[in-house]
């Protein structure tokens, strides 16, 4: 009888209620369901523009870039400079009608003006500045070899140009691609646009259900909490999926094709089996989805 009148007594305390929650846990369930709206709509947004123009155009190049063949030799001549419209291409002889873009591969040497290797982890740079004929600009790597950290100023180089960038860098001993040269990357980024997808519809499955009914839910502490958990493991997962395309060069729509139904009929079948609480109660079902 002393237990059951002390928990009645803490019960009744001011300042909580007989579910747990605080007199002003509804409004912070509001806020978290507004915010996790914003969310939804925000990663819904990155994820349409993904597959709908990023990923599309991004498989494009690559292709393109792939099938792109050696400039013919007969492009090569005598730069005029009678101003009749043509421009050298990059330290070329080769004149051509100013401002287009070649589609094919050319091989040109440069002069190597200043490299910059820094590998400090927060500001890690890796820069060559290159010049050749009318060429001058810099080109950045993602990492130092095996040809960026052999280079000294006034060496030559040779450089692959494709539409007016420079795409890779080599010597006789090897060749390394810069940051502009088209990868196939396009498994990793539908898991990553997938992920997001799945976080959007989430948290506008979550959202409008804290906002409109804040005492059917957990105090906001645990909801954000166990939705942080939800979507951090589902966004992990899409982007392991999508690792494992890549490395086993498989397509890029097994990634959403496993995804969804893995994400989304567990979500489905748990939202179906869940008890109906009281008002001023909490559910006993995941907050989180």
């Amino acid at each position: 009888m002393a237990k059951a009148d002390a928990a009645n007594a803490d019960g009744d305390r001011p300042g909580r209620r007989r579910d747990g929650n605080r007199p002003d846990d509804g409004e912070r369930t509001r806020l978290a369901g507004v915010l996790a709206i914003v969310l939804g709509l925000v990663c819904g947004a990155v994820c349409f523009a993904s597959f709908a123009y990023q990923i599309p155009s991004a498989v494009s190049r690559y292709a393109d870039y792939r099938a792109a063949a050696p400039c013919p030799a007969a492009d090569t001549g005598t730069d005029t400079g009678t101003g009749t419209g043509t421009e050298a291409v990059a330290g070329t002889t080769a004149p051509r009608p100013a401002g287009e873009l070649e589609d094919c591969l050319r091989t040109l040497t440069f002069t190597v003006d200043r490299t910059v290797v820094d590998r400090t982890p927060r500001t890690r740079r890796y820069q060559a500045t290159l010049s050749g004929g009318s060429w001058h600009g810099t080109v950045v790597f993602a990492e130092p070899g095996p040809v960026l950290d052999r280079l000294r100023p006034g060496e030559r180089v040779d450089g692959t140009l494709w539409r007016g960038t420079i795409m890779a860098l080599g010597t006789e001993e090897a060749w390394q691609g810069t940051l502009d040269e088209p990868r196939d990357e396009s498994r990793v980024s539908t898991g990553i646009a997938t992920g997001l997808g799945l976080l959007a519809v989430l948290c506008l499955r979550s959202g409008p259900r804290w906002w409109s009914r804040p005492d059917r839910h957990r105090p906001p502490a645990a909801l954000v909490r166990s939705a942080m958990v939800t979507g951090f493991a589902v966004f992990l997962g899409c982007l392991a999926l999508g690792a494992l395309a890549q490395a086993l060069d498989l397509s890029r729509w097994i990634v959403p094709a496993l995804a969804v139904p893995a994400t989304l009929l567990p979500v489905r079948l748990l939202g179906q089996g869940r008890p109906e609480s009281e008002p001023g109660g909490a559910s006993s079902a995941p907050a989180g989805i």
